[in-house]
């Protein structure tokens, strides 16, 4: 009766252990009972495979990079995640544009269900609370991808490039919304053809975040495209990045939307107008965009560049407006860029650099250091005056910066970044101050 009794307790305590229990200690634990006689050893067999089939169903609670809950088949997932990114900037002519603010604090949940529909919500509570991105991912087949809501598209190599891990705190003059289209509400088909290619198509309302296409305006949608290949891997060179990428969207505006065109996001600091174009007698316009974008790193060094041309043809005037960039990184504590690029589900990226060892405040040692520097620049010079075209109406015609950077990465969650920028202006409202002058700080931390 005892020897019953024990087999009835130990059986129900095995099939109710946790969840969060280690497949290992259960299975030692009936081994043990089947030595000393307690089970049979089909018994044994016949619980191993009771709590197995349960452990195939449970969630276990993951604290790397990020909190998450993920089943032990790995085909459902509940993932918290978000970045904190606090700024300052001393700019040398503009006293009001001094500031320390909040530049970004994210937060949202992303997993899976059911092993192939992906989802992501997060938003935006930094100096005004929006929705950053809502979508629903169909991952039925690698290659071939479906994505629906708001979301980042894959146009640039800099923008596809998270905010976490640019090179700079600023992206360059090419990411501006009459070149780069950035978060848009649309649907996307997208995936890696292989392990070194990927590529995105999406269809979206090219209006911007959070503003919906509406019927009434008859509005047309944009097409985007990008489609890039790392080279090095199918080439068989270790440690070293040799990425290629080309870019392109077109988008045939209704008269609705050929107002003015504008950038906010600038090198020159959080909210400076480099330029802004008003309708001057166009009530159409076709907005055409073509870029490359190149990448190549070997072990601890790396280049980046891009070159973007948009064309604004109104039917009586073709206008161009085009920008480029140059940067050059190196990680002076000797980590490898190569482990830090990402073939995406729609394209290749920098992403993490993990440091070879964590900052110790004890011994003052360890942590990822690395030095950058860039030029940047852009030409609106086709945007004077005109009869029935664009025109720069605010900022200038021209702008060139050259910019350099110390980053220092304590652990991969967190970051602390020095900039330095000098840009020069030619034309426009900001002619006649030729100049400007920006030193940057950020401290960064993401989950």
């Amino acid at each position: 009766m005892i020897k019953k009794l024990t087999k009835a307790l130990v059986t129900a305590g095995v099939i109710a252990m946790p969840t969060l229990a280690v497949a290992d200690t259960t299975e030692d634990l009936v081994n043990a009972l089947v030595t000393k006689g307690v089970l049979t050893e089909d018994e044994g067999a016949l619980l191993s495979k009771t709590h197995a089939k349960k452990e195939a169903g449970a969630m276990k609670l993951k604290n790397k990079s990020g909190l998450a809950i993920e089943s032990a088949d790995g085909r459902n997932s509940f993932k918290v995640g978000g970045r904190i990114q606090l700024d300052s900037r001393d700019q040398s002519n503009n006293d009001s544009a001094d500031t320390f603010d909040i530049r970004r604090a994210y937060l949202g949940v992303n997993g899976k269900v059911a092993n192939y529909y992906e989802y992501k919500v997060v938003g935006n509570f930094g100096s005004a609370t929006t929705l950053d991105e809502a979508f629903v991912n169909f991952n039925w087949f690698k290659p071939m991808q479906f994505q629906f809501g708001q979301f980042k598209t894959p146009m640039s190599l800099e923008e596809r490039t998270s905010s976490r891990f640019t090179n700079f705190m600023e992206r360059s003059f090419v990411n501006n919304s009459s070149i780069t289209t950035g978060k848009e509400q649309g649907a996307m088909v997208h995936g890696n053809v292989t392990d070194w290619m990927g590529y995105g198509v999406a269809v979206v309302t090219g209006l911007g975040q959070n503003v919906d296409g509406t019927n009434a305006a008859n509005d047309n949608n944009q097409y985007i495209g990008h489609i890039d290949a790392n080279f090095a891997k199918p080439l068989g060179y270790k440690n070293q990045v040799m990425h290629i990428g080309l870019n392109s969207s077109y988008w045939d505006a209704d008269e609705a939307n050929t107002g003015a065109f504008e950038s906010a996001q600038t090198t020159l600091g959080k909210g400076s107008k480099f330029f802004k174009l008003s309708a001057n007698g166009a009530d159409q316009l076709v907005k055409q965009t073509f870029g490359i974008e190149g990448a190549y790193a070997i072990n601890n060094f790396k280049v980046q560049s891009e070159y973007a041309v948009t064309e604004f043809d109104t039917g009586a005037q073709t206008q161009d407006l085009s920008a480029w960039y140059a940067d050059a990184g190196w990680l002076i504590s000797g980590e490898n860029y190569s482990k830090a690029y990402k073939t995406s589900n729609m394209g290749g990226k920098f992403d993490r650099i993990k440091p070879g060892k964590n900052f110790d405040p004890k011994t003052f040692s360890g942590g990822a250091w690395e030095v950058v520097a860039g030029l940047s620049g852009f030409d609106a010079t086709d945007f004077t005056s005109t009869t029935a075209g664009y025109k720069v109406t605010t900022g200038v015609n021209e702008a060139t910066a050259w910019r350099t950077g110390l980053n220092f990465i304590p652990q991969e969650n967190t970051r602390i970044m020095l900039n330095y920028q000098d840009t020069d202006y030619e034309g426009g409202t900001f002619a006649s101050e030729k100049g400007e002058q920006t030193l940057m700080m950020r401290v960064q931390f993401d989950f």
